[in-house]
């Protein structure tokens, strides 16, 4: 273990306390009690890296923490160290400057998309539906929420692009 990735986690760690309360927390890090005690520092340290280790690692992990956003906090911690501008790219990623579809073929690709997700996301609700919900895993819930979710998100961007269309129609009369 080297010392830079001691030292994201522990940025890490400093951004996600100082910005969620205990009370709104998923994601139980250990926070020594003295931060002035190197060796206890260094014990928590350890103990965290073993909990963005298990982020990285386990889907179902990190699926239940994706709703404290953790990865945006590993990411804000690497370009405070670093002086980089891996936020900005992320943002541009998820948030492009261009969301809404212009042309036919990107109209037929956004429709491709949200009729896979919306088909795969009411599969998994009639499996996991079927019989109550108190017979399934926790995994199996927190998959089927990640995939509902991800429906939400093409059905916001069909409705981007209606939306798009109606206030050019606007501006054009």
């Amino acid at each position: 273990m080297n010392g830079v990735k001691r030292a994201i986690v522990a940025k890490a760690v400093d951004l996600y306390t100082l910005e969620i309360s205990d009370d709104h927390r998923t994601i139980k890090f250990n926070i020594p009690g003295n931060p002035e005690d190197s060796d206890e520092f260094l014990a928590c340290n350890k103990k965290n890296i073993k909990v963005i280790d298990d982020f990285f690692a386990d889907n179902s992990v990190r699926s239940k923490h994706f709703r404290d956003n953790l990865e945006t906090f590993i990411a804000r911690a690497i370009d405070e160290i670093f002086e980089t501008s891996i936020c900005e790219i992320l943002k541009q990623k998820l948030f492009p400057d261009e969301l809404i579809p212009h042309t036919q073929d990107q109209l037929d690709e956004l429709l491709a998309e949200t009729n896979s997700s919306y088909t795969d996301a009411v599969n998994e609700c009639v499996r996991v539906f079927r019989n109550g919900l108190t017979d399934d895993s926790e995994e199996e819930l927190e998959i089927l929420e990640s995939k509902l979710l991800s429906v939400r998100e093409m059905l916001d961007k069909n409705v981007g692009a209606i939306e798009h269309e109606l206030e050019r129609r606007k501006a054009d009369k």
